[in-house]
């Protein structure tokens, strides 16, 4: 009862972060890569129906594919992810820039964040589209099991 008590919760936790990817990919200022990388995890311990149908998503998958090969991503997901960083913690710490202990705070989360997200490898174009044509492939095991058990 427990393990499936467990699934469920993960279950749980990963449509969540799901809806929260989707809105963070409709809103400018809210990230969706973050909620992506959750939402995998947490399919991949409930369901991996599920993990696999994000893997193979055209807009969420390439971007799981490449941290989980590289532990990096593209020039142009780097710079939407630290434009966004700095766009909402800006916000934030100019509307809370009359109490100095909160905005201290975000100012320490933000560049804490930039400078951990600027330290992950790069990816070039090329590998990205390499790695990505790869994985876009259909897997011999899903091909036997398009249902995913074994």
């Amino acid at each position: 009862m427990g393990t499936r008590l467990q699934k469920m919760l993960w279950l749980a936790a990963g449509y969540c972060c799901l809806l929260l990817a989707i809105i963070g990919a409709l809103l400018p200022v809210m990230p969706s890569t973050v909620f992506v990388l959750l939402a995998a995890t947490c399919f991949s311990r409930s369901s991996p129906a599920l993990s696999h149908w994000l893997y193979r998503h055209p807009r969420f998958g390439p971007p799981l594919v490449l941290w989980q090969t590289h532990k990096g991503m593209t020039v142009k997901t780097k710079t939407i992810a630290l434009s966004m960083l700095f766009l909402s913690f800006g916000s934030s710490i100019y509307a809370l820039r009359h109490q100095p202990w909160l905005a201290f705070i975000l100012l320490t989360l933000w560049l804490t964040l930039s400078i951990w997200m600027w330290r992950r490898p790069t990816i070039s174009p090329s590998v990205a589209a390499c790695t990505t044509l790869r994985a876009a492939a259909p897997s011999p095991v899903m091909m036997e099991n398009p249902d995913g058990r074994h």
